[in-house]
């Protein structure tokens, strides 16, 4: 496409960049720099040059064929030409762009209420894989309505992912003593102990009462902000702990300093419907089983899960490792319908997310999900972590010297309408 007239910076390019780039790349963001302005953005035109033709960037991984979502930040062959041409010519800002205000910083949404860390957590050089659980206690002035919620990465080069719970505990228990955190000193399948954990973070009082789930969610690489419709969220206890249960740290070449956060923002109306929170794997086929992926293969995983009610869909998330090439997921309906979930066709472990729906997705009771992944452990594999390629472990631990399959999906009870609700 030849753009005939000269391309406007503020009234054409910038509105793009907001709306696909800007999500990460602000002030104090996950990227590495920010692009809300002219200014920010001129200087980073030879990076744009080069990692908008090769797709690297905006990232992106699910198929829009198979199953678009919200907030797809891939860039359409329109929007690409329309970035580049005005590269070509020169990247300038017109006359007529000084009078657009568009080009004012863009600032983020702030969270109404910030749950940190207690203690920055020091990562040690070194060229491990680190993994802790940590412990964020909670006193607020009353129970509060959330509708969108954000982990905040304290360390940009060294969180890679967390899996976090928000727990309601009884009265007698005194949110504040116990330790912070614990390391898990060898990888295990099975990190999350209930006992174990509200034990060691003395969230269990004299009463013997549990803690109540309140929130389940997680974050990667890629993923943003986490909103719910009007009356969907959940609710915030004004007592409580949020347990970073699974917080990754990559391995690094220097000390780092973590302080991770989670933000959340406050509904204006209160919360009819809790979200869900539900995460599948292979199941084992025998007692004992230990599943291997073979050197120089290329290895196939599958799951099936079968719905006993009529649930809607709001986020999904296909979670591998290094050696993960593609996922795909689908509901079976007991007509023989087939529901499109999502299509990740050229896997990249850096780049995850939990991808939201336009609208609500309508799987009905008596449906399957069958979800297929398939893995390269060959030596072609650039991204194996094995070379020559060797044996790895399936399904037997968290590390990434291991391979594993989770779906994780973010849920609700369905109600007559809900595939109308638009989730955008």
């Amino acid at each position: 496409m030849a753009w005939a007239q000269p391309v406007s910076f503020n009234k054409e390019v910038l509105p793009v960049i907001l709306k696909k780039c800007a999500t990460c790349h602000y002030q104090n963001g996950y990227a590495p720099f920010a692009l809300t302005n002219y200014e920010e953005v001129k200087r980073h035109t030879k990076e744009m040059s080069i990692v908008i033709p090769n797709n690297s960037m905006p990232p992106w991984k699910a198929d829009a064929s198979f199953r678009d979502f919200a907030a797809n930040r891939s860039l359409s062959n329109a929007e690409k030409e329309l970035i580049l041409s005005w590269i070509k010519s020169g990247a300038t800002q017109d006359v007529s762009d000084s009078k657009i205000t568009l080009s004012k910083p863009f600032k983020p949404e702030k969270p109404d209420i910030l749950l940190k860390m207690n203690k920055p957590y020091l990562l040690k050089a070194s060229n491990l894989n680190t993994y802790i659980s940590y412990k964020i206690p909670f006193e607020l002035d009353s129970n509060y309505a959330i509708s969108g919620i954000q982990f905040i990465p304290g360390s940009k080069i060294a969180v890679h992912h967390a899996s976090y719970q928000i727990y309601e505990v009884a009265d007698d228990v005194d949110v504040f003593a116990g330790p912070d955190y614990f390391t898990y000193k060898e990888d295990s399948l099975n990190r999350v102990d209930d006992t174990r954990d509200f034990n060691y973070f003395n969230m269990v009082g004299e009463s013997g009462v549990l803690p109540k789930e309140r929130y389940h969610g997680g974050w990667l690489p890629g993923t943003e902000k986490i909103v719910f419709p009007p009356g969907i969220g959940f609710n915030l206890p004004k007592r409580g702990v949020l347990i970073i249960r699974s917080l990754h740290y990559s391995p690094s070449p220097i000390d780092v300093y973590d302080q991770s956060a989670l933000g959340f923002y406050v509904s204006k109306m209160p919360i009819s419907r809790p979200v869900g929170f539900a995460a599948f794997q292979p199941r084992n086929p025998s007692p004992g089983f230990s599943w291997t992926i073979a050197a120089d293969t290329i290895y196939r995983a599958h799951l099936n899960v079968k719905f006993n009610n009529d649930v809607s869909l709001l986020f999904i998330n296909p979670h591998m490792h290094l050696i993960g090439k593609t996922f795909k997921a689908m509901a079976i309906t007991p007509n023989a319908d087939t529901i499109p979930l999502v299509h990740i066709a050229d896997w990249d472990f850096n780049w995850q997310d939990f991808y939201r729906y336009k609208k609500m997705v309508k799987i009905p009771t008596g449906s399957v999900l069958h979800a297929e992944a398939t893995y390269d452990n060959t030596n072609q594999n650039p991204f194996n972590p094995n070379y020559p390629a060797k044996s790895m472990p399936f399904e037997t631990g968290m590390n990434e010297s291991n391979e594993m399959m989770r779906l994780v999906i973010l849920y609700l009870p369905y109600l007559i309408g809900d595939e109308n609700i638009s989730l955008e």
